[in-house]
């Protein structure tokens, strides 16, 4: 026998390289699922400290929400451990978990795996966490007035969104109508004549918005002069 077919017995097939290989090959470990709200309950409470605020970048390339990386102090029968965890920073915007690093957050945890990552639970936050997620309540002499420019600068922005949700519609309705010979619009609300309702769908877009910031202008400014009176009241006090 020479030496190539010997060689060709000794070398093994594709296919048996390809088995071997799959049999070797180790899935990567699947994530943990986040418990659930019975399970923190009956897990441990701890004291953690935020120490990185990681930018979390969202598909599209645009900037989310931080993502901040909070470590626990825990102990596994008697022995300490520093359990790092990753949850959403509660701020919005990008760069805002920045001004939590170095806070104290008190949490909930159900074991003490160190590769857990979603295995926490905050249930108190700092006190500016708190003061910024707390609902905008007007108060003072012009705190009625605040709310009416409010409810209005609302309710004429939702009249600016229905415009550009029914512009399409009616676009279609009046294109596809016309080739078609039928009509839906006119179905529904015989009166109506398509082209007028196209018209001022199109008219409410920059009149709702227009409007609506007008209202949300003058809100802001009566707000805007309440806290100049309370700062001048302080500073007179003081």
């Amino acid at each position: 026998m020479s030496a190539e077919e010997t060689a060709g017995q000794e070398r093994p097939s594709l296919l048996r390289r390809i088995r071997k290989a799959l049999d070797e090959f180790t899935p990567p470990p699947e994530p943990h699922p986040t418990p659930g709200k019975k399970e923190f309950a009956e897990g441990r409470e701890a004291v953690g400290i935020i120490r990185y605020a990681v930018p979390n970048d969202s598909p599209e390339g645009g900037l989310t929400d931080d993502d901040l990386v909070i470590h626990i102090d825990a102990s596994d029968d008697g022995r300490p451990l520093t359990l790092p965890r990753t949850v959403m920073c509660p701020l919005p915007g990008p760069c805002a978990g920045r001004r939590l690093i170095g806070k104290k957050v008190v949490v909930r945890h159900t074991t003490v795996d160190p590769d857990y990552d979603n295995d926490i639970l905050v249930t108190r936050w700092p006190q500016e966490v708190q003061e910024a997620l707390k609902p905008i309540r007007y108060a003072g002499p012009g705190a009625v007035r605040a709310r009416i420019w409010g409810i209005l600068s609302a309710c004429f922005f939702v009249i600016g969104y229905a415009g550009v949700m029914l512009t399409p519609l009616l676009l279609c309705d009046l294109i596809f109508g016309s080739l078609a010979g039928q009509r839906v619009l006119a179905e529904i609300l015989p009166q109506v004549h398509p082209v007028i309702a196209l018209v001022v769908s199109v008219g409410v877009i920059p009149a709702g918005v227009f409007v609506g910031c007008s209202c949300a202008t003058r809100r802001d400014t009566l707000l805007g002069g309440e806290r100049k009176e309370k700062t001048l009241t302080s500073n007179a006090r003081s």
